[in-house]
């Protein structure tokens, strides 16, 4: 039996995004029969509950909240680790030890505060009769990875195809592009199915699960003005997230309008939406392969230049933070005046992912541990 350890974390610093598309992959794993470990830390948003209920978590103690405040790129990702990485390799190599897993046919890492040097050092440790193999799973191009396989769904235009030159081995395999995107399998059943979009009705709204800048209530109060007052609104927003009252009375006061707690799957509400007004991250690429015009607010800076490409092919239109009212405003006129954009934005996005990147890359592994 093919043994797969993922090592991925989820928290309210860090987010849902990298869990959720590991739990996609996993689930395609475990389907063919492998067995699937995951090795997360404890800590406040972490979704180990979430994932026990499906596969064995072995689980990493919790360390004290490094303070991010302040931090940027490679300094805030480490942070998110919460302490270093031969510590963690050394506490992920412990509990492995304790529950009997000494060996592993793949190390599948999906964490920005981990590079080569965890990798490496996890690999020799893991080495048995037939030596492990690496997937990495990345957004960022921005540090080293000692990869058999790696993998990175975003599009950035005509660089896409040339992000990691110098990052990996020369025979790694590289997986880059929306095509490749990890989605559950209804997004590849429904896809065929979908028809561009041509007029505006009915609107989905997410923002992921927290929504620490509370950018649901902002728009919200943009859907109560009179001229939008006729749009059906569909509102997506985690149970932990500490605006989900204030969210919840805005819902009430707007005819036409449902607040949903965390869904399976979001497939159900996409379908029937004309426009999405929503985050970046995994997400985009669920709308993408179900035709669904976004107006998207980049919530993280690693968002902002895969966002900006997808903006200049016209996939999407940008919603900036820093002048988010104004903007969806505009960005909701011009619609209006022009709905064009959206038959438009859906045809091409259509085009961009098909849904069955989990499928690929399973095949890929398997291809590769043979």
């Amino acid at each position: 039996m093919t043994t797969v350890l993922f090592r991925c974390d989820a928290s309210f610093s860090i987010g849902s995004g990298h869990v959720i598309r590991c739990r996609t992959l996993a689930r395609e794993l475990q389907r063919c029969g492998a067995e699937v470990l995951f090795l997360c830390r404890r800590q406040p948003g972490d979704l180990i509950t979430l994932l026990e209920q499906e596969f064995r978590v072995l689980v990493l103690p919790e360390q004290p909240l490094a303070l991010c405040e302040g931090l940027e790129g490679k300094e805030l990702y480490g942070a998110w680790l919460g302490c270093s990485q031969m510590q963690d390799a050394d506490e992920c190599l412990g509990v492995l030890e304790s529950t009997g897993v000494c060996s592993a046919d793949w190390l599948v890492v999906d964490h920005y505060g981990l590079d080569a040097n965890w990798q490496a050092h996890l690999l020799k440790r893991l080495a048995g009769a037939v030596p492990a193999k690496l997937l990495a799973i990345d957004d960022l191009a921005d540090r080293p990875h000692q990869a058999d396989l790696l993998l990175d769904q975003n599009f950035f235009g005509t660089a896409t195809e040339h992000r990691y030159q110098g990052l990996v081995p020369t025979d790694c395999c590289q997986l880059l592009g929306p095509q490749y995107a990890l989605l559950g399998p209804e997004y590849a059943q429904l896809h065929p199915l979908m028809p561009p979009r041509t007029e505006l009705r009915r609107v989905l709204m997410f923002f992921g699960g927290v929504d620490t800048d509370n950018l649901t209530s902002r728009a919200l109060k943009v859907l109560m003005e009179p001229t939008w007052a006729h749009l059906a609104v569909d509102v997506v927003l985690g149970q932990q997230s500490p605006h989900r009252e204030a969210v919840a009375d805005l819902v009430s006061q707007r005819p036409y309008t449902n607040l949903h707690g965390p869904l399976p799957s979001l497939s159900a509400l996409m379908i029937r939406a004309d426009l999405a007004i929503g985050a970046g991250g995994t997400t985009t690429w669920e709308r993408a392969c179900l035709g669904l015009p976004t107006l998207v607010t980049p919530i993280a800076a690693n968002q902002l230049e895969g966002v900006e490409a997808l903006e200049k092919q016209g996939f999407v239109m940008t919603v900036p933070r820093l002048s988010f009212t104004e903007s969806l405003l505009r960005s909701l006129g011009s619609i209006s005046a022009d709905p064009s954009w959206l038959f438009m934005s859906s045809s091409e996005s259509l085009k961009l992912v098909a849904g069955y990147g989990a499928k690929v890359l399973k095949d890929h592994m398997f291809e590769v541990n043979d």
